[in-house]
């Protein structure tokens, strides 16, 4: 009982407990959304829907830059001056804008050439979720910078509560059809009007001048890698998705993104996980980090071969939740699963490269994972089926895990 007194105390403890029970909670929300909105809409509209929601997830972290890192690590050094998020709104308003002029001038020929034009039709509401979706993410930021998890899990819980009702009401309407589903897209949006007045602290403390040159040359050299990093990691968040896309149906896609959006049980762990070891790990200096990682390694290693006893739950689970139609993501959740097993034991590494300002070396690795996946799926999904850019997704993580820590195990030394 004292030793969990004490760990309750301790702050990384406590904000790690919480952004793991927000995550539960929300991750359970979604689920439940997954269930009312899969089933009613069945696997071919399913899979349009899941077309446009992967387009607008894909869109705002894409699109990000690694800027999310680079605001977090900056505002820790520089004792909470808003000017920092002033700076990042600005530039994401700047890059949102750019991008939604490119949709409403050249949307309709992007989606032709993808042999997806049944989604034009549905191009404001891409639009709109993407908006949404791209200012939520500097709030959500900020809430992460300031270590205040548990206003975030707040905010992050009654969004997904609101998703969940909005379904449920279509559902017992009678409602469940994909052209007035795709209004959920507006729910980020929404809730972006209610942090309206700290944007604007955000921009005022910018304008005023309250940030120095020299702080914006360093965050400049930083975000230069945390673009290249950025670049690869947002796209290997779903370029399976929009590989096979390519060359399966409308319902094959449903099947495959209803195990992705299933496969988010374990899946959030390692974002979770990322999330509070950063700020954390941002105010250590090099040997107090890897010391950090010394004493981590054991405990994670622990916790991932613990999730594997999820596996075998997934056969008569899936079947029963989603219905016979989407038997064939069984095969293709239990490689995710072990996807998220393996991404959440190298994410102390990964967060240590961060926060020593390393972060070239996470961006070899990730290009060479995205290499990876690219040729791993073009050579087996178009003969072998879908499943194979699961399996794809898992080798290439494999190869970038053993990157990873052959890297950290060679830069330490100079500090060992």
């Amino acid at each position: 009982m004292t030793k969990i007194k004490k760990g309750l105390n301790n702050k990384f403890i406590r904000n790690l407990s919480i952004v793991f029970s927000e995550s539960i909670i929300t991750k359970g929300l979604s689920f439940m959304s997954i269930l009312i909105l899969s089933r009613a809409l069945g696997s071919e509209d399913y899979g349009k829907y899941s077309f446009l929601f992967v387009s607008i997830a894909f869109m705002s972290a894409f699109f990000d830059f690694g800027m999310e890192n680079t605001a977090v690590r900056f505002f820790a050094k520089e004792k909470e001056n808003n000017a920092i998020f002033g700076l990042y709104l600005s530039v994401k308003i700047i890059i949102t804008t750019t991008v939604i002029l490119i949709l409403l001038i050249f949307g309709q020929q992007i989606f032709k050439i993808m042999d997806k034009s049944e989604i034009v039709q549905f191009l404001p509401f891409l639009i709109i979720g993407y908006i949404g979706e791209s200012i939520f993410f500097v709030n959500d930021t900020y809430l992460q910078a300031v270590q205040k998890f548990k206003m975030r899990a707040i905010i992050n819980i009654s969004r997904f509560f609101s998703l969940v009702l909005a379904a449920f009401i279509l559902l017992i309407n009678n409602a469940v059809l994909l052209e007035y589903v795709v209004y959920l897209y507006c729910l980020p949006l929404l809730f972006s009007f209610f942090f309206f007045f700290k944007y604007i602290d955000f921009l005022r403390s910018f304008l005023s001048g309250k940030l120095k040159k020299s702080v914006v040359k360093e965050m400049f050299h930083y975000e230069k890698w945390m673009f290249l990093i950025a670049v690869p990691n947002s796209t290997l968040g779903r370029i399976d998705f929009f590989l096979i896309s390519l060359w399966v149906s409308y319902n094959q896609i449903g099947i495959y993104n209803a195990a992705f959006q299933l496969s988010s049980i374990v899946s959030f762990i390692p974002l979770a996980f990322s999330k509070v070891l950063l700020p954390k790990m941002a105010e250590l200096n090099q040997i107090e980090i890897i010391d950090n990682i010394k004493k981590m390694t054991k405990p994670v290693l622990m916790i991932s071969a613990g999730m594997l006893c999820i596996l075998p739950l997934v056969q008569p689970i899936v079947p029963l939740l989603l219905g016979k139609e989407y038997k064939d993501s069984v095969g293709i959740l239990i490689v995710m699963l072990l996807s998220s097993i393996l991404a959440f034991a190298i994410v102390p590494i990964e967060q240590a490269f961060y926060s020593m300002g390393k972060p070239m070396f996470i961006t070899v690795g990730k290009y060479v994972q995205i290499g990876a996946i690219f040729f791993f799926i073009l050579i087996t999904v178009p003969t072998l089926g879908v499943i194979w850019a699961a399996i794809s997704v898992l080798v290439a993580k494999m190869i970038y895990g053993a990157i990873m820590v052959v890297l950290f195990n060679r830069y330490k030394k100079q500090f060992v």
